[in-house]
């Protein structure tokens, strides 16, 4: 069961169906997590969502230090070079995203989906992830693929409603089992208390 806005109680199962029905917002670090091969951005991860039972809406936000030629149509790009300048800017966007839509409808469902690498200083960037949970809000998250061998004592790990490896989103795979999040939370140093979140 899950409160909705009023406090009411609605059956999981309800909450379930409506949020692989709802439009998924993307913000993407195209710089870090780039689409190497000749079909576009948009299609790429379409198909990825809809082979993970994700029917609605898409909109994808990028920002990159260069435009992809393989964006696809509707893609809002930002041209930003630098690493801090572009998760700053993301950060902004994903906060004025929630307060829009907590705004229009707090207690519809929707899912949100973060690509983007947070970097090795201490920021807020994966507390925005903490923010994002909430009832309403389903947080998808994706890491690089050498996090757990050359970042997890680095970088913090998101806190999501469900986290994938970067090659995995793309070849259409599940996202990690709570039990590898579970372990790989007990890995990170400055996780661990809350490992248990």
């Amino acid at each position: 069961m899950v409160n909705n806005f009023y406090g009411k109680m609605l059956p999981l199962a309800w909450f379930l169906f409506r949020i692989v029905e709802a439009d998924t917002e993307v913000f993407w670090d195209v710089t870090d997590f780039p689409i190497r091969t000749d079909r576009s951005y948009l299609e790429t991860l379409r198909s990825v969502l809809v082979s993970n039972g994700y029917t609605g809406g898409l909109k994808i936000r990028a920002y990159g230090e260069k435009k992809p030629d393989n964006l696809g149509d509707g893609v809002t790009f930002l041209l930003k070079r630098e690493k801090f300048s572009r998760l700053g800017r993301m950060l902004v966007d994903i906060g004025l995203w929630e307060l829009d839509t907590t705004r229009l409808s707090a207690c519809t469902p929707k899912n949100v989906m973060v690509i983007a690498e947070n970097i090795d200083e201490d920021t807020d960037f994966v507390y925005v992830s903490r923010n994002l949970r909430s009832p309403a809000n389903n947080c998808l998250w994706v890491l690089a693929d050498d996090y757990e061998k050359e970042k997890i004592k680095r970088v913090k790990l998101p806190s999501a409603s469900f986290i994938w490896i970067w090659k995995d989103l793309l070849a259409g795979k599940k996202p990690m089992s709570s039990e590898k999040l579970s372990s790989l939370r007990c890995k990170a140093p400055f996780e661990r208390a809350w490992a248990e979140i």
